[in-house]
């Protein structure tokens, strides 16, 4: 690192009063941007956590590197268009699978939410019941009588 960055980096660390270590919502707030880009400024190699975390722990920054890469443009126009290329081809991915046809299941009948009591349908008289049972068996002994 140059010497005049890093001094400059160093003073600027020190008069906003901030930690060696920066996690990701302070590191995206000092270099404008939004919290849930930082992910895609460390999967394209724009950005290197500290350590060797893992996939699934907290990701922690140096300060005065962070400080320096706001200062340098180039490396904020690169990360900005790498960003730009990120969201494009999310994008398109999203409108192409969005037009292309799906398979999806047929959703189940709904029924009525309307609260139905056991009484509400009418019930048949006993002779109606009688005779709807007397004529399906009479109907079941022609159609054995027509057969034979």
């Amino acid at each position: 690192m140059n010497e005049v960055v890093l001094q400059t980096a160093m003073a600027t660390w020190a008069a906003r009063n901030l930690p060696a270590r920066l996690d990701v919502a302070e590191t995206a707030k000092l270099l404008g941007f939004a919290v849930h880009d930082m992910q895609v400024l460390m999967a394209v190699g724009k950005l290197t956590p500290l350590g060797d975390p893992a996939p699934n722990a907290p990701k922690w920054f140096s300060a005065v590197e962070i400080i320096r890469l706001a200062g340098d443009q180039d490396w904020l126009h690169k990360a900005t268009k790498e960003l730009s290329k990120f969201w494009h081809s999310k994008r398109v991915r999203r409108q192409s699978s969005a037009a292309s046809p799906r398979i999806t299941r047929r959703q189940p009948t709904r029924f009525p939410t309307e609260k139905v009591s056991p009484d509400s349908s009418p019930k048949p008289s006993p002779h109606e019941q009688y005779q709807s049972n007397d004529g399906a068996m009479k109907g079941g002994s022609r159609a054995v009588v027509n057969s034979a």
